[in-house]
């Protein structure tokens, strides 16, 4: 299947490419015969025009024709006029994010479009469900803090000594713990629901405290002494909160409630790497690299939502590193249960249940959104 795979991006400083140019020499030959690269693919990364085409065989084609002809196209991070852009029956490999996207899901609806959804690709192994691009998210919560901290000018080796709450314990939230410790904030509390004898691979000096969600939604920890409190009440003494934990769209966690705002009455840094539109803080939002930044009262949120683009070209790595095994099977239309499982949408038919219950759509085909 001739395949497009695009570099740039309408998304603010996105300069992640699927494939790093660098192993592009590593695809199988009859793979790479069938790709074709963006114009000007490789030239952040020091590879000319030329040298993608002796590798594949194929010359460069322009954005707009390889959104509007090809029936198959590879791109990071596609956004809403991407998708006005491709021909009807078009499969599209990527960060999607349907679940929340409405107008994303009814163009996919009405142009018989299929995603296959990065966020959604997962094998299993001995300790559970391990994401493909782990090592993605693993950066996205490194660079969170490096970028959130550089822009309000502070750093734990200098000025104050901070404390940081860490919310959720995966590869989101270790890359966070890793990017703190690294700049010198050491006093640092890991909140996640897992019990914290369970958590796995801990670091001296870090505490690790137990969250268990309410019906409500609201959160509660579990204190050293066996008691219980309400998490607000420890959010409200950190300096620094990193929130890596994925939400259930149909059932969010509220760490910090609209009325619960006024009760940080000193100034506190919010670092929402999830940055799951209104779950988790009343006010949470996508922010981007032009305003990353925005206050409500005390706190300083930001959640720019595709912060590994920072560094680029390290998280291009990592993604060629995690697509390149599947990259054949999707090709050549081979059957791959990972695949399968991560595909939202196919042929126009939803198939991720979730973005049915969450945008309020009907269960059968065209899916009409509920006006209740």
């Amino acid at each position: 299947m001739k395949t497009a795979v695009i570099s740039t991006s309408r998304k603010d400083q996105e300069k992640r490419v699927p494939i790093h140019p660098a192993q592009i020499k590593n695809i199988p030959s009859e793979i790479r015969h069938e790709l074709y690269f963006e114009t000007g693919y490789g030239i952040p990364f020091d590879m000319t025009d030329s040298e993608i085409t002796s590798l594949t065989g194929n010359h460069p084609v322009s954005r707009n024709h390889l959104l509007s002809d090809f029936q198959s196209v590879i791109i990071a991070k596609p956004v809403e006029k991407d998708f006005e852009e491709l021909s009807n029956v078009t499969t599209v490999w990527g960060w999607i994010h349907s679940v929340q996207q409405n107008d994303v899901t009814q163009i996919a609806i009405d142009k018989q479009l299929t995603f296959i959804a990065w966020e959604n690709m997962y094998y299993r192994n001995e300790r559970g469900q391990v994401h493909i691009f782990q090592k993605n998210n693993e950066m996205a919560g490194y660079c969170g803090v490096q970028h959130a901290l550089q822009l309000q000018g502070i750093d734990g080796n200098f000025g104050p000594q901070r404390s940081a709450v860490i919310l959720g314990f995966g590869s989101v939230s270790r890359g966070a713990l890793n990017a703190l410790k690294g700049h010198g904030i050491n006093n640092i509390s890991v909140i996640s629901s897992r019990p914290s004898q369970l958590i796995a691979d801990q670091i001296p000096g870090i505490k690790y405290v137990q969250m268990e969600k309410q019906i409500d939604g609201s959160c509660i920890i579990q204190k050293a002494d066996g008691g219980r409190m309400p998490l607000i009440d420890e959010l409200v003494n950190a300096d620094i909160i990193v929130n890596g934990v994925m939400q259930d769209p149909d059932d969010p966690s509220i760490f910090i409630g609209q009325n619960e705002v006024c009760l940080f009455t000193k100034e506190c840094l919010i670092i929402d790497i999830s940055c799951d539109e209104k779950m988790g803080f009343s006010f949470a939002h996508p922010t981007d690299f032009s305003h990353p930044i925005k206050t409500i009262g005390n706190i300083h949120y930001y959640s720019v939502d595709n912060i590994p683009a920072l560094l680029w070209n390290s998280a291009s790595w990592e993604i060629s590193n995690a697509l390149l095994p599947f990259l054949s099977d999707y090709v050549q239309e081979k059957e791959n249960s990972i695949l399968a499982d991560a595909t939202d949408i196919k042929s126009g038919i939803v198939l991720n249940q979730k973005i049915l219950s969450y945008q309020k759509r009907s269960s059968s085909y065209p899916y009409c959104v509920s006006k209740i």
